[in-house]
């Protein structure tokens, strides 16, 4: 007859440390990520990967990151001089990322600007610099009657002080835009941010949707 030797079960409070927490736990730095780079590139397993999956361009939040002196200076050096600042961010273009190089004219801008906070400047039109599509457009009925009655057929809002209708770009764009998922999904988000916005406004009492 075989002997059974009865074992206590203990039971352990501590979790378990996975994915992102066990990340978070490391002390990561700059010598620690490009090996987790390179071991990613060559196929081989980390112990903690500090990515968001395989893309080594995405980390994971609130990683816990040990800079060295240098790169603590480059920062403080990034933070006063903004031409600077710029030559470390890159441009995603067709080709692919590329360096941000100005132009003369830019870098006196720049200066100008990290100089003087009220600034005016006179620019072209349509250069995108405060483009956003939360932005709202004015269209007045009376020059504009075959674009508001598409608009009335969606959603419009009109300001009956002003005789226009201002219009939040989204919303223009959802009009001739191709319907994909992923645009579904911005337009519902837009939707949501454009109401809590005027939401906390009073001059949303002046608005009348259809």
């Amino acid at each position: 007859m075989s002997k059974y030797t009865e074992t206590e079960w203990e039971f352990n409070p501590v979790k378990d440390i996975k994915g992102v927490e066990q990340a978070q736990s490391v002390v990561w730095s700059t010598a620690a990520l490009e090996k987790a780079v390179d071991a990613i590139k060559k196929g081989l397993p980390l112990k903690v990967n500090p990515f968001i999956g395989n893309n080594t361009k995405l980390l994971k939040p609130e990683l816990v990151f040990k800079r060295t002196e240098e790169e603590i200076n480059d920062y403080i050096r990034c933070m006063n001089d903004v031409i600077y600042f710029a030559s470390k961010c890159y441009i995603k273009q067709p080709e692919g990322l590329k360096p941000c190089i100005l132009r003369d004219y830019q870098e006196e801008y720049l200066r100008h600007l990290q100089n003087n906070r009220f600034s005016i400047f006179l620019a072209c039109r349509q250069a995108g610099k405060c483009f956003s599509m939360l932005s709202t457009i004015k269209i007045k009925p009376k020059n504009n009657s075959q674009f508001v009655d598409i608009l009335r057929k969606n959603i419009y809002f009109y300001i009956k002080e002003e005789d226009l209708y201002e219009i939040p770009f989204y919303e223009v764009y959802n009009l001739f835009c191709k319907q994909t998922l992923l645009w579904k999904c911005k337009y519902r988000l837009y939707k949501m941010i454009y109401k809590l916005e005027y939401g906390r406004n009073k001059r949303n009492e002046n608005y009348k949707e259809s």
